[in-house]
């Protein structure tokens, strides 16, 4: 008998879409994440026998495989990468002893990577190839004194192919996995015309963050003499941001009013989001992202009787970012296990 208390995700990057690889490194997640559904277009034709049967024996046919699933997970400096690898593009590394690993969206290409994701039982093991992701959520709920809001990552899996295997042996649970804390993360916000480095913080305002990314990677088919996806496409990638603020002064003036600008064309800001580890040195997230606020109003009774203010934006393709989402991680991790 399977006992899901023996179930682990194990992740392997691939050199070639689809191509199964030995997974490198277990990926803790929730309870039931990664379990694939393979979804196969089976057809019998419409023929006519004299009978009043729809289906006749011997005459149905497969369509081509693709597999889909959900992943979640609390959010880790020292992996939260491989969802970013699976989805924005391949990451720049740079530094030594401490790193920094860049995911700039892909613009003009896709460098993203594919996966051999495993399941590994105690009974019987599963595996899906050509893994991609082609959404993820990031982000913390809402802060309370006495309370925990760590982040978290949601994520949409499409695989190419899907069945059982023998998974990799062998393999153990990260020694080192630090969660990234909201009460930790700070906003920095401003106009355009200000680096993103020069932001300045709008302190003791960040109440909750969420940026979803949906990055499609329709499924590519062609005639031949396989029935498995040649490899994946890429549609246009659509970033949003929520947020919750405290009331302030300066939050009206650079959020509401930006929101509720005069004119025809609305005003863009650039903000950039940095959550900090135990020590911040080694552990740090960073998104630098410039947005376009879609809604922004009071929440008069938003947290225990405090009065916040709902910010709703979309990310939009900055010259300095050359792209619309940047995200830079810095661990101790020299490269992607």
């Amino acid at each position: 008998m399977a006992e899901a208390a023996y179930r682990s995700l194990q992740f392997g990057q691939e050199s070639v879409f689809a191509t199964e690889v030995n997974a490198t490194t277990v990926f803790p997640c929730d309870p039931g994440s990664g379990e694939f559904t393979l979804n196969r277009a089976t057809e019998v034709p419409d023929e006519d026998y004299g009978r009043a049967v729809r289906n006749q024996a011997g005459r149905g046919s497969h369509g081509v495989r693709i597999a889909t699933a959900s992943l979640s997970s609390p959010g880790r400096f020292q992996d939260i990468g491989h969802i970013f690898q699976m989805a924005l593009g391949t990451a720049v590394t740079t530094g030594s002893g401490t790193y920094v690993h860049t995911w700039t969206g892909d613009i003009t290409s896709s460098t993203h990577k594919s996966y051999t994701v495993e399941v590994s039982e105690d009974t019987q093991d599963w595996i899906a190839t050509g893994v991609v992701c082609t959404g993820f959520e990031i982000g913390f709920d809402t802060l309370g004194a006495g309370e925990n809001a760590m982040w978290t990552v949601s994520a949409d899996l499409q695989g190419a192919q899907y069945g059982t295997t023998t998974a990799t042996a062998g393999l153990s649970a990260p020694g080192t996995l630090e969660t990234i804390e909201g009460h930790t993360t700070q906003l920095y916000e401003g106009p355009v015309g200000t680096a993103f480095a020069s932001l300045a913080e709008l302190s003791g305002s960040l109440v909750s963050y969420r940026l979803r990314v949906e990055d499609p990677k329709p499924g590519r088919v062609y005639g031949g003499t396989a029935d498995v996806m040649s490899g994946v496409g890429r549609g246009k990638r659509l970033c949003t941001v929520s947020a919750v603020i405290k009331e302030s002064a300066t939050a009206v003036s650079d959020a509401f009013d930006i929101f509720n600008v005069a004119g025809a064309v609305p005003t863009e800001r650039r903000w950039r989001i940095k959550a900090s580890g135990a020590t911040a040195a080694n552990a740090l997230l960073t998104i630098d992202h410039r947005l376009l606020i879609k809604d922004a109003h009071i929440e008069p009774d938003g947290r225990d009787g405090e009065r916040l203010m709902a910010i709703e934006a979309e990310s939009l393709y900055d010259s300095t970012l050359v792209s619309d989402l940047v995200i830079a991680v810095t661990n101790l991790v020299s490269a992607l296990p």
